[in-house]
């Protein structure tokens, strides 16, 4: 029974309703020009607001105090809103950019001698992943390529860093120092290198000729004894290995040496001529003769190989032929 009793009491209102709509209008017309224009606009804006109140929201008593011409703010009906639901957008897969990508852009950069095209990608590799220890491999490598041999050492020490059992690195670092002349730095890399690969024969040429330049002797002679063993025909350090043992007055280990060597390189003059100087001071003047003779034949200008016979015939008590020997040395070094 309420919903019929509501119904009615609407419909009472909705007839106030239209009466009071009427009457404002008739005010209006009345009053106007009278001055009281602003406080009727002020009345007819309250109840633009009432009638848009619905009434289904209103209980019956807000309908009879409707009627009564008591009056309730209501909040406006509201119309249904239709809801769209968005289509989803098309998904488009990106494929990440990894630092391994960047490493293969910079090898392959490398492999066609655009090193510093190279460098730029390798960077961004390293930037990317700061472990990724073959980027900084190659990078050293196209940075000395392009000669920035600072930077080329930076990029080894890194690998070390990260990896310090790599060979590689250390032997690179090494060489670099040679270039560098920093002759203790190059000794520890090449070093802590041959005790990771101790098979590379020019490793142990190179420490030799290092230790030599720091006169450290015996380490000089037990690297170039090493590289010989690992390889037997390795000429230059022969030579070098013979050379220390002439400075050391080591003269019979001196002539063995260079033997070997004019087995391998019968031309080999440098080698007969140090061999010339093992017999000489060693005491052993025919051989020493001997060897000067045959170097004489090779290269007939030799002026030191001319000196060091004339010494021989010297000592052995042939003055005549030694200073026949001493006046050819003479005439070959002042000549103009």
């Amino acid at each position: 029974m309420n919903k019929p009793y509501k119904v009615n009491i609407f419909g009472s209102f909705k007839a106030v309703c239209k009466g009071l709509i009427i009457f404002a209008g008739i005010s209006f017309v009345t009053c106007c020009g009278c001055g009281k224009e602003e406080k009727e606009a002020e009345k007819a804006a309250e109840f633009n607001e009432i009638i848009s109140a619905p009434a289904e929201d209103q209980s019956p008593n807000v309908a009879e105090e409707a009627a009564s011409g008591a009056v309730t703010e209501t909040q406006p009906e509201q119309s249904p809103q239709i809801v769209q639901t968005p289509s989803p957008a098309q998904i488009v897969e990106v494929k990440q950019i990894t630092a391994q990508d960047l490493y293969g852009e910079g090898l392959g950069l490398f492999n066609q001698g655009r090193f510093e095209e190279a460098v730029v990608s390798f960077n961004k590799a390293t930037d990317m992943d700061a472990t990724l220890v073959d980027a900084y491999k190659k990078k050293a490598l196209a940075y000395n390529r392009i000669g920035m041999m600072n930077e080329a050492i930076i990029s080894f020490k890194k690998v070390i860093e990260l990896n310090p059992n790599d060979a590689e690195a250390y032997l690179n670092l090494g060489n670099f120092y040679i270039k560098r002349r920093m002759t203790d730095e190059a000794i520890a890399m090449l070093e802590r290198y041959v005790s990771l690969n101790p098979n590379n024969t020019s490793a142990y040429y190179n420490l030799g000729c290092l230790y030599g330049e720091k006169k450290r002797i015996d380490k000089s002679i037990k690297a170039y004894q090493q590289a010989v063993k690992i390889d037997p025909g390795y000429v230059d350090a022969y030579y070098n290995l013979g050379v220390v043992y002439n400075g050391k007055e080591m003269f019979g280990e001196a002539i063995e040496v260079f033997k070997k060597i004019l087995a391998l390189k019968p031309e080999n003059q440098e080698a007969r001529y140090n061999l010339a100087f093992a017999y000489n001071r060693k005491g052993l003047y025919d051989d020493a003769v001997a060897s000067c003779k045959k170097l004489l034949e090779l290269n007939r200008g030799n002026a030191n190989a001319h000196l060091l016979l004339g010494d021989t015939y010297n000592k052995l008590g042939k003055s005549k032929e030694a200073k026949e020997e001493f006046d050819m040395y003479k005439k070959l070094i002042f000549v103009k």
